[in-house]
């Protein structure tokens, strides 16, 4: 056996005694959060141990004064870089150190951005100095380029119609132009232009399509299966109890609680907070809203006993070329963000009798695999149907615990179905927007259920 591997000696499994180190790359507005919070969600709902290493400049700038601009082509910006790559180095092995606290669960450790990428902000000189700097260890580039397995280049949106950047636009913070934006790309690009694990994803008309291709690239390097690939949903009904609970023994099954907060009537934007419940929570609250006793009351039950807590602000872009396409975009965000945003919608309902307070809608999911095929199983608190997101193939098969309700695949215009009165609640919406625009919403969807539960509010 390799010294990269391990045996779990229950099992027998021979597991990487590392993590799969992913780095994500490219200019500014590339997509690289948003990527980044996929990856995390579709890889450990397939039983992988992911570590998240957040990006290491962002982190310096922000809680200082910043760089100053007297440093630059000084050797105060070579100094600043080397603190930026013996502080990369140090959070890498921190994290690969820790992943091994688990050694029964393959690990994938996700890199917004790496210890080479300094080198897009110094000369050939400068570099040279930061690799070799005065009373430190000498750094080897070959030796950083070959620390990571797979290196995933976002190319930017800057020179297209997506790109904001400034005072004034939705990501003031963003200081670069678009031309400076696609210079540090293109520099980027050239960096890690050597690793053998290179792939690179166009700037895409469609969002969706870019962060598909990521996936598509990071599932290839893994050669697991069902990271990729259309969905399909379906109602369905629990035939077999037994072989339901027999299921959540599995390791590769978890539950999550998933709550989001629009900030906007038309939906576009919001924060979602995401925390992992018992598998036995998932089916106590399931049991309880099956039958109809509403599981609203166990909902600050589950939270108490609730792990791994996640949280993300959401917001989707329609593209300009297209109205009717649009993308989402996922970005990590801290509890004290969301718990602003939760606060200030609290505040604006209270100084505006005509907003309707309600709780945020509340979705319980159970993720499992059935055989190489994976499943999730959901429902709303508040709605009337059980839900299963599973592969648009149709050699897929439901577990035998499940059975199909409905006759056909939900899709958009499904919305006006009588599970949920939506033209009635689309009419009240218009006349509070003043507008003739007909809301279209995917059935069972999170809008849907924020839409039917303000309106009940």
């Amino acid at each position: 056996m390799s010294e990269d591997t391990h045996v779990h000696a229950e099992k027998g499994e021979h597991l990487p005694s590392r993590p799969f180190v992913v780095v994500l790359t490219g200019g500014p507005s590339s997509g690289k959060s948003s990527a980044l919070a996929l990856l995390r969600d579709r890889l450990t709902a397939r039983g992988f141990q992911v570590l998240t290493c957040p990006e290491n400049a962002t982190h310096f700038l922000a809680n200082s004064e910043g760089f100053q601009p007297e440093w630059a082509g000084t050797f105060k910006q070579v100094q600043m870089q080397r603190i930026f790559l013996d502080y990369q180095l140090a959070q890498e092995e921190a994290f690969k150190a820790f992943a091994a606290l688990h050694p029964t669960k393959r690990a994938v450790l996700l890199l917004d951005c790496c210890t080479l990428n300094s080198r897009v902000y110094v000369s050939e000189d400068q570099w040279k100095q930061v690799l070799d700097f005065p009373g430190a260890k000498p750094v080897n580039e070959d030796e950083l380029m070959a620390r990571y397995d797979l290196v995933v280049h976002m190319v930017t949106c800057a020179l297209s119609s997506h790109y904001e950047w400034g005072p004034g636009s939705n990501n003031p913070a963003r200081y670069h132009t678009p031309e400076q934006a696609n210079e540090q790309d293109a520099k980027c690009l050239q960096v890690f232009g050597s690793h053998p694990q290179l792939r690179v994803v166009p700037h895409c008309e469609r969002f969706g399509d870019k962060i598909e291709k990521v996936v598509e690239f990071v599932n290839d390097a893994l050669h697991i299966e069902g990271l990729i690939g259309k969905r399909r949903r379906r109602t369905v009904q629990v035939v077999d109890d037994k072989a339901l609970v027999d299921m959540l023994d599995r390791e590769s099954t978890s539950a999550s609680l998933v709550q989001t907060i629009f900030m906007d009537k038309d939906m576009h934007h919001s924060v979602r907070r995401r925390a992992r419940i018992s598998n036995k929570a998932w089916v106590d609250l399931f049991h309880s809203w099956k039958m109809s006793v509403g599981c609203g009351a166990n909902l600050e039950k589950s939270l108490a006993g609730a792990t791994d807590f996640l949280y993300e602000r959401r917001s989707q872009v329609v593209s300009p070329n297209s109205p009717t396409e649009n993308y989402l975009t996922r970005r990590v965000i801290q509890a004290e963000e969301y718990y602003s945003v939760v606060r200030s919608q609290e505040a604006s309902a209270e100084s505006n009798s005509k907003d309707r307070v309600a709780q945020p809608p509340a979705k319980f999911v159970l993720r499992f695999l059935e055989g190489s095929s994976y499943f999730e199983l959901l429902f709303f608190v508040g709605g009337r149907d059980l839900i299963c997101d599973l592969s648009a193939e149709e050699t897929v098969q439901l577990p035998s615990c499940l059975q199909f309700a409905g006759k056909r695949d939900l899709t958009r215009q499904d919305s006006g179905s009588k599970r949920y009165p939506l033209e009635e609640i689309n009419a009240e919406v218009k006349s509070e927007q003043n507008t003739k625009k007909r809301r279209i919403l995917r059935p069972h969807s999170t809008e849907e259920a924020a839409l039917f539960r303000a309106t009940h509010a």
